[in-house]
């Protein structure tokens, strides 16, 4: 039933279920007003998804990783990302530069607002798109993803906004002017720079 997996994939993602939170399907069920077997699906989808955790005899719940597994999961995003981005510029159209300024402009206007990280995601795979390579975005959504759900629960990171910001800014100027070893270097600094902080949250909780 894809509004059971939706509405627990926007849970997840919100901070509503916080990492390792155990998901019940007799509650899911009766929340939903459906049987077992569509929220047993639904938590099979979410756990290809990466969201969710299904432990034989056991049940599911959220995902919840080891700052070792965060730190691998930024290893996997920076090669990717950078990847793509570098792909990206100098083939991007005038049409998906236009997107790209415009999800900045979104994302920054929504900045320190609940929904900002649905903007923060918005643009960045505006920035990826151009390159052509659809599994690489698949992949980056799934670990973006991961990384979302373990910084939702701390309020810290909200103070790092304009930074964010300032990174962004630089990211767009240089994909738009077509510098392709400036915008990576810049996308780089970026992911490291949240990967730290994220990071640095979690070790002082």
């Amino acid at each position: 039933d894809t509004a059971i997996v939706d509405a627990l994939r926007s849970d997840i993602l919100n901070g509503a279920l916080p990492p390792g939170s155990e998901l019940h399907q007799a509650a899911i069920a009766e929340r939903f007003g459906a049987s077992r077997i569509p929220v047993r699906d639904a938590l099979a989808s979410l756990a290809g998804e990466r969201l969710v955790t299904i432990r034989p005899n056991r049940g599911a719940r959220v995902v919840s990783l080891s700052p070792e597994e965060i730190e691998e999961v930024f290893e996997l995003r920076i090669m990717l990302e950078c990847n793509c981005i570098r792909a990206a510029v100098g083939r991007a159209s005038a049409e998906q530069i236009d997107d790209v300024q415009y999800q900045l402009r979104r994302s920054s206007l929504e900045a320190g607002r609940a929904g900002w990280s649905n903007g923060d995601g918005a643009l960045h795979e505006a920035l990826y798109r151009p390159a052509g390579k659809p599994r690489h975005l698949r992949l980056i959504g799934e670990l973006r993803n991961l990384c979302r759900v373990h910084a939702k629960g701390y309020d810290s990171i909200k103070a790092h906004t304009p930074r964010w910001l300032q990174d962004h800014e630089q990211i767009t100027t240089e994909f738009a002017a077509g510098n392709a070893g400036a915008c990576e270097r810049a996308l780089h600094r970026h992911l490291s720079a949240t990967r730290e902080v994220l990071l640095e949250a979690i070790a002082g909780s």
